[in-house]
């Protein structure tokens, strides 16, 4: 089964790069009670942020139907998939963490590892691919 790593990269990069403007403009909880106007109406900024994390979780359940729908379900969770959403759940960690982020050498060693150790060891225990 194929994956469109670049659909995911977009993905990823579009929630980073949003996360890292809404930190460059200061949102703070202070701010959820603002409003924003759009299409004529006023809408409470904490409505928007709601939407920022459920508007995937909607997207998610298409994808899983759709899936479904095809005869494509996933028999178990792949392990591609954990490394994401632990990656994910590590990042999210670090928002807010400071201008020097925590763990620093732990973090290289992670980076490192999966630059260096995780996909040789997959190689060499599988062989070589096309």
């Amino acid at each position: 089964m194929k994956t469109d790593w670049n659909q995911i990269r977009k993905m990823m990069n579009a929630a980073i790069d949003t996360c890292e403007k809404i930190e460059k403009l200061g949102y703070t909880e202070q701010h959820r009670n603002l409003n924003a106007v759009v299409n004529g109406q006023k809408v409470n900024l904490h409505d928007f942020m709601v939407s920022a994390w459920t508007y995937p979780e909607i997207v998610r359940y298409q994808i899983i139907r759709q899936r479904h729908e095809k005869g494509v379900n996933l028999p178990y969770i792949p392990e591609s998939a954990r490394i994401l959403t632990a990656m994910a759940s590590a990042c999210a960690e670090l928002i807010g963490a400071s201008e020097e982020a925590p763990a620093q050498d732990a973090i290289k060693n992670l980076t490192d590892w999966y630059a260096n150790h995780l996909v040789s060891s997959l190689q060499q225990a599988i062989g070589p691919t096309d």
